[in-house]
Parts: structure tokens; sequence; C-alpha cells
């Protein structure tokens, strides 16, 4: 990254706990940062032919993944067969380097991003080893490159994004085009959250200094670093302070969602 960003913005991705259903995390290795990426279920959708993606792309992953880490795979091996066979919402697409979302709600601020600003992707993982206490991580970062409205994305591109796979495209859903050489998805993922209190979860002090704390859209600062699951996705207060936290990570990107 041999640039200093405008702005950068912290965007949860990845099974939540809600949408996921059940209480479903995807498992890391809490001594080594590796993990699977797991996703959301799409609902209620029709797909562009042949755009259609499945939890069958991530299940022979997750399960080489476990076995390799010599862990209990029941949690995870029974809510992936309940998913088998439904459609995922890949979103990011590492492979592709896109990132979609709903324009007038959680996208809206993302709408005046500009090229080399940044998007920095974090998600709540379960340890593979029992444990009281999540694990909160940066998974993958994104340089801009460009974004468009979904509607405007040509037939032979629909397949990158989950956002214009769909038969029916939302006039204000938009598509984040990232850089290709300097974005993609963490080898390993960085933790950075940590636990306050009974079931709260925050950025480390170390972690917020370095970003500049969380602030609003509208760049005023919010109460806390909490990692809540809101509709409204926080700013980072110092996007160059978080390209030279970024820098010193030495973190090797990949373009891949599911292979190791």
């Amino acid at each position: 990254m041999n640039h200093v960003p405008d702005r950068a913005i912290l965007v949860r991705v990845g099974a939540d706990g809600t949408n996921g259903g059940g209480n479903w995390l995807a498992p890391v290795d809490p001594d080594s940062g590796q993990f699977v990426y797991i996703l959301i279920p799409e609902r209620n959708a029709s797909f562009h032919p042949g755009c259609e993606r499945r939890f069958d792309e991530a299940a022979d992953p997750l399960m080489t993944f476990l076995a390799e880490h010599r862990a209990n795979a029941r949690y995870w091996q029974t809510r992936m067969d309940e998913k088998r066979g439904r459609p995922m919402h890949l979103d990011p697409d590492y492979e592709h380097l896109t990132y979609g979302d709903v324009g007038d709600v959680r996208g809206r601020d993302l709408c005046g991003f500009k090229r080399n600003d940044l998007m920095v992707f974090y998600s709540a993982f379960r340890p593979i080893r029992p444990a009281d206490e999540l694990i909160y991580a940066v998974v993958g970062v994104y340089v801009v490159d460009e974004i468009v409205f979904a509607p405007s994305v040509e037939d032979a591109r629909r397949g990158e994004n989950a956002h214009t796979r769909k038969a029916d495209r939302a006039p204000r859903d938009i598509v984040v085009r990232a850089r290709p050489g300097v974005s993609g998805r963490c080898e390993r993922c960085i933790p950075v959250g940590e636990k306050r209190g009974t079931s709260n979860y925050y950025l480390r002090p170390d972690v917020e200094a370095a970003w500049g704390g969380l602030v609003k859209a509208n760049g005023s600062p919010r109460k806390s670093s909490w990692l809540n699951m809101s509709g409204s996705m926080p700013l980072l207060g110092d996007p160059a302070g978080f390209a030279q936290w970024w820098a010193s990570q030495n973190m090797p990107l990949v373009r891949r969602n599911f292979a190791a």
C-alpha cells in the first residue's frame, strides 16, 4: 500500500450467529490464525442462470481444516449439513475482488468512496478448542478501484458478486471493485478484539490507538469501539494510521474464497 487513503471503513462479514442461524460462527485456530470463510445464507432470491453459489463449495474446505487441526467437528459439521444444497450470499467475493451492499442502507456511506479508499473486513470466530471467548479478527482488506451500481453491471460480469448474481438487481445496490495485487483475503486472520463484560467485544486499546478509533459517517466520534452488528458501518478515525498498522502486519493476501 504505497498511498495514503482518505477514508477507511470497517465491515463485518461472514456467518455472524444471526443471519447465519443457530449461533453459526466459522472456526479459527487461535495459535496459527488459520480460519475458514463461511457465509450467510441467500434468502428468497432467484438467480441469473449459472450464477447461484451454494454452501457445498465451503463444505470440503471446512472438513479438511477441522481434520488437519484435529478439532471436534460436530458443531460445524451439523450446521454445514443443514445448509448443503442451499444458496449462500458470497460477499465479499475475494476471487473476483468485489463487495456488494444495499445502497440505500449499509452501502449508503460507501457510495461516496473514491479510488484508493480502504475497506477493512472483520469477522467473529469460534476457536476450534473449547473457549469462553470468541475471536474478532481482520480477515481481508480492499483498496477501492471503482464503485458501480449493480444494475449497470454487464451480463458477462454478473457472476462476480452476490448482488449481481440475482435475477432481480435492486436499483440502488452497489458493487465495489478492488484493486488487484493489494486487495484480498488474509492468509491468516489478525485478532483485533477483546471481550469486556459478559458478552460485548471491542477493539483492543492498542488497535484502537493505531486506527484512530471508530467514527460515524459524519466524522463524529463514536462513544466506544464496540464491535456490534448495527446497520451503520463505522469509519476509521485515522486511515493513514491504519495503513501503517497494516504494513507492520506483513500479512499476505490471497484471491481465493475457500481453498487454503
